[in-house]
């Protein structure tokens, strides 16, 4: 009878089966009783009050890392997290039993308008849409060739719908923007900076560092480096810097006289917060 089994088609693969799943079985339970970690208590408690979004913004791979790096005393700052700003610095504060950091907002910003209206192309690019391969054939299609490419590389990686395509270039939803940083990688222009929400108030959305000739014939709305700002401002928080206007954020008083006499509207005002951006932004209007 056993020869019979042995011998039969059927039986003998699925007896073959089920030996090996057994063993298999056996092996995974020696591996998880001898190789068990521990887990620490605290690094549970502290995963529980982050939001979970796994953005990166705090450097670490998710929240998990985070929480464990936090809990095992190797990283001591509470307020990292990007997406759950000031409140979940504070609840991490009170797991870890130390005082609460203050936390500084961060967003991601375009520095470009270059749009269609305010562009225009000097070939016809014809190659992978995507900004990285763009940027390699002579700095990309664009007349300005520091602008945005247009092509949504930056959308392609961003996970919370922060970043959309409109008019030629790229903008952000601050109101979704977690500050991970993942669109400030991505973009071969390097015109994507994260900076604190505040900064947004009063900022030279421009990142052309050509003469002012130059800049006039590749965008109308780029900084020529006139220095009219530099002679408005109260409070000396904008110099030229490599041919471009520079705002010191932590100087400046947001007082607006720079955006009224910028006569290019490279310099502009007001919090954005997704599509229809435009109408949030005051603007000199030359």
């Amino acid at each position: 009878m056993i020869l019979s089994l042995l011998t039969n088609p059927i039986l003998l693969p699925a007896l073959v089966g089920a030996g090996v799943s057994f063993l298999a079985g056996i092996v995974i339970l020696l591996v998880f009783r001898f190789f068990h970690v521990e887990t620490n208590p605290l690094q549970k408690l502290v995963e529980d009050v982050l939001p979970g979004v796994n953005c990166g913004g705090c450097g670490y791979s998710g929240c998990a890392a985070y929480a464990t790096a936090l809990a095992d005393g190797s990283e001591p700052l509470t307020t990292l997290c990007t997406a759950g700003g000031q409140d979940t610095a504070t609840a991490v504060a009170g797991v870890m039993g130390v005082e609460a950091g203050t936390v500084t907002p961060m967003v991601a910003n375009v520095f470009c308008q270059g749009t269609t209206k305010n562009t225009h192309k000097r070939y016809e690019y014809t190659g992978p849409r995507h900004c990285a391969e763009a940027a390699g054939l002579f700095s990309g299609p664009n007349s300005c060739t520091f602008g945005c490419l247009g092509f949504g590389d930056c959308v392609a990686v961003c996970e919370f719908n922060a970043l959309y395509l409109e008019n030629g270039i790229a903008h952000v939803n601050h109101e979704n923007c977690t500050a991970c940083g993942k669109c400030v990688n991505a973009c071969p222009k390097h015109i994507i900076h994260m900076i604190p929400k505040h900064e947004l108030a009063t900022n030279v959305t421009c990142s052309n560092h050509w003469p002012p000739k130059v800049v006039r014939k590749a965008c109308t709305v780029g900084c020529i480096a006139c220095g009219r700002c530099v002679r408005v401002c109260p409070v000396d928080a904008i110099v030229i810097e490599d041919n471009l206007a520079v705002i010191d954020q932590l100087k400046c008083i947001h007082c607006g006289k720079c955006v009224e006499v910028c006569p290019t509207n490279a310099i502009r005002e007001g919090l954005l917060g997704g599509p229809g951006e435009s109408s949030a932004w005051k603007m000199t209007g030359k």
